[in-house]
């Protein structure tokens, strides 16, 4: 009678270790990818420039296309840009209400970083 609950105590355990270990992996990876800081444009282009091969005369006709793309998204996103702040401000504030004073602490940080790296 023993040996089925130490066997079952065994998986048990083994169960707990092996769901920690994979819920830490998973914390480090989304910490990772939320505070890697956002694409570099140029780099961005340099490896679109490098993979299709372009020319130098290509390599300047995408970046004026690519520039004339991001003038235009950038005049249709003006006028609703404090909106969209606004929602984001409410969910950020409503997150805040909802935790304790340490997490709190932590929250202000990861959003000071992720401020941060959208004005780079």
């Amino acid at each position: 009678m023993q040996r089925p609950k130490y066997v079952a105590l065994l998986f048990v355990v083994g169960a707990v270790l092996v769901g920690s270990a994979l819920g830490y992996s998973a914390d480090r990876l989304m910490v990772r990818d939320r505070l890697a800081p956002r694409w570099d444009q140029r780099a961005v282009r340099t490896q679109l420039h490098d993979d299709l091969g372009l020319s130098a005369a290509q390599r300047a006709a995408v970046d004026s296309i690519l520039d004339a793309r991001n003038a235009r998204m950038a005049t249709i996103i003006a006028p609703i840009k404090p909106q969209l702040d606004a929602v984001k401000d409410s969910a950020r504030t409503a997150i805040r209400l909802r935790l304790d004073a340490g997490q709190q602490r932590k929250w202000d940080a990861i959003l000071r970083e992720l401020d941060a790296s959208g004005k780079k």
